[in-house]
């Protein structure tokens, strides 16, 4: 587990020093649970496991929030006891963040692990029509998203200086989002339809947010 190399958290982290974002780190949680092993009946993702290896758990004040986890608390396995009561086939997705105050989760997808077993990351909006919106091919590719939205906010001027005028994150970055390859080959391969485009989704305006978020995706990585 140590020897995974994670320059996208490298990235956040010295985001947070950067800018004023403030970020309250937990200490390593010791006895981390090893990649692949199971938390609530799922298969805990090996950058996962390397993040909470180094660290236990991170909190931004720019409504990031990664489960806390130590020797004291598994914020990890209670936050998907809490949401085990959601429809298949999300109830198998091993969510490890959200955004605060909001129902918003960040998840992985064990099903979509590739040959290392790393896991696609999705954001999940459970409100009214759960669904899921790929954000990253994996974990770390996920905080190198955030960590560019950090410094998208903070180095142009007409954001920085207008916290309004702020785009959302994922849906308002797709050209962030787009720069990950390895999801975008995902997305055209359909390996995210059964989270976006399935019988649970069945309002018709969330099923064409979705399709515009994968045109703006599209759109982006041309």
């Amino acid at each position: 587990m140590t020897n995974i190399l994670m320059p996208g958290l490298e990235r956040l982290l010295v985001a947070c020093e950067k800018y004023p974002v403030r970020a309250t780190l937990r200490k390593p949680w010791r006895g981390a649970p090893t990649a692949g092993s199971l938390v609530g009946g799922r298969p805990l993702d090996p950058m996962l496991a390397a993040f909470y290896e180094r660290l236990g758990g991170l909190q931004l004040d720019f409504e990031l929030f990664v489960e806390p986890c130590d020797e004291q608390v598994n914020g990890l396995l209670m936050a998907n006891e809490e949401d085990s009561d959601w429809p298949e086939p999300f109830r198998s997705l091993l969510v490890f963040g959200r955004l605060e105050a909001l129902a918003y989760r960040y998840a992985t997808v064990p099903s979509l692990a590739d040959a290392q077993g790393l896991q696609p990351v999705v954001e999940v909006d459970p409100y009214e029509y759960i669904y899921a919106r790929p954000t990253a091919s994996n974990v770390d590719r996920f905080f190198d998203a955030y960590a560019r939205y950090l410094e998208l906010i903070y180095e142009t001027p007409e954001f920085r200086d207008d916290p309004d005028a702020w785009p959302t994150f994922p849906n308002g970055v797709p050209e962030i989002i787009a720069e990950d390859r390895a999801l975008m080959g995902m997305l055209e391969e359909g390996r995210f339809d059964f989270l976006m485009f399935q019988p649970a989704v069945e309002d018709k305006d969330t099923q064409e947010d979705l399709r515009r978020w994968v045109a703006k995706l599209r759109a982006a990585s041309r």
